[in-house]
């Protein structure tokens, strides 16, 4: 990214807006089938990139238009995939999602540099991997558990055949769930920062040929 960011979601008009959400919406679903398996970790958390285009977008267009291309992700996702937990897990992706792309945008906008982009992935990683051990030990993993008839003990086990040093719920969450997320999140971050400011120009040059 460049030190400084002239560009403005406002300068872009609500069609190319639209366009834009369209097409990243898609590359994010598709993105969200190329994922790989975290070593350390559960069997089911795996690295994939398709925040990357909704925080791209996030970024371009506002934190409003961000979330509607988190939610295509997750629509086309049904679409092209299916689902295997019952719509529980990519519920589960979209809320981690939302927590990642809400502040790393927020953030942005009212700090719209290099720093302020770099302030904003940091931020955002940390938040969203500390919102996913939340989420997964209050609320992802008890329903899942209830869904599937499965208890923590199968749980864990899966966990420590990973990580020898997940002993209980807390070092999953801890020592597994969240240095995984956090992995997912530094690596979205470090994508999007070197892809934005390119991407950015691109965009603006067809929109203004667009114009003239």
């Amino acid at each position: 990214m460049n030190k400084t960011q002239s560009s403005n979601p406002s300068t872009i008009s609500t069609t190319a807006k639209l366009t834009i959400t369209a097409m990243f919406g898609a590359l994010a679903a598709i993105l969200m089938l190329l994922e790989f398996p975290i070593f350390f970790t559960l069997p089911f958390i795996k690295l994939d990139f398709s925040d990357v285009p909704v925080i791209l977008g996030a970024y371009m267009l506002g934190p409003l238009w961000g979330c509607v291309i988190g939610a295509i992700k997750i629509a086309l996702n049904f679409v092209l995939n299916g689902t295997i937990t019952g719509g529980i897990g990519e519920l589960a992706n979209l809320m981690f999602t939302l927590a990642y792309v809400l502040p790393a945008s927020l953030i942005y906008q009212g700090k719209r540099t290099k720093g302020g982009a770099v302030l904003s992935l940091i931020v955002a990683s940390v938040f969203a991997s500390v919102a996913a051990v939340i989420l997964d030990w209050f609320v992802v993993f008890p329903v899942y558990m209830k869904v599937f008839h499965l208890d923590m003990e199968s749980i864990l086990g899966m966990a420590t055949g990973a990580n020898s040093l997940v002993k209980s719920e807390g070092t999953l969450m801890w020592l597994s769930v969240f240095p995984a997320n956090l992995l997912k999140y530094a690596c979205a971050s470090v994508i999007t920062f070197f892809v934005y400011s390119p991407l950015r120009k691109l965009i603006n040059s067809v929109a203004h040929k667009q114009r003239t």
